[in-house]
């Protein structure tokens, strides 16, 4: 009777885990990234703060989602190479669905919470800009979810 107990109390734990980390995954990866750089994307793994690392993050709880309309292709085919003059003229979009979603799904009225993930997407935009500039190359973007 223990072990059933015990393996029923590790399921409910585990299934707290992958309810927590149910969501999309954005991540830039670009022609020479470093190690470091990839560690500093893995450290914002679950925060919608990261873009500036090349990480986006949207959890799984409603529509609409802002990486969507920024990164499509990413979803279509789980990663493309985009280049940054797309995304630019994507981002206006993708900032007011992030603005609707954090009004809309999470009931956020604080301007200063709302700019925190408005700023996420703007620096994930301007890194993926200044990465395609030094390697000439676009960054591919990859869609977990």
């Amino acid at each position: 009777m223990e072990s059933v107990s015990r393996s029923k109390r590790e399921r409910s734990n585990l299934s707290a885990i992958i309810i927590k980390r149910m969501g999309i995954d954005i991540y830039a990866k670009w022609d020479r990234m470093t190690m470091r750089e990839e560690a500093e994307q893995a450290r914002g793994i679950l925060s919608v703060e990261y873009g500036y690392v090349g990480y986006l993050r949207e959890a799984y709880h409603g529509e609409p989602y802002a990486t969507k309309a920024l990164v499509p292709e990413a979803f279509k085919y789980g990663r493309a190479r985009i280049n940054a003059a797309t995304l630019r003229e994507r981002l206006p979009d993708a900032l007011r669905t992030a603005e609707v979603r954090e009004r809309n799904v999470y009931g956020e009225t604080d301007a200063d919470e709302i700019e925190r993930v408005l700023k996420s997407y703007r620096d994930f935009v301007a890194l993926c800009a200044r990465k395609e500039q030094e390697t000439g190359n676009p960054c591919l973007v990859i869609a977990s979810y």
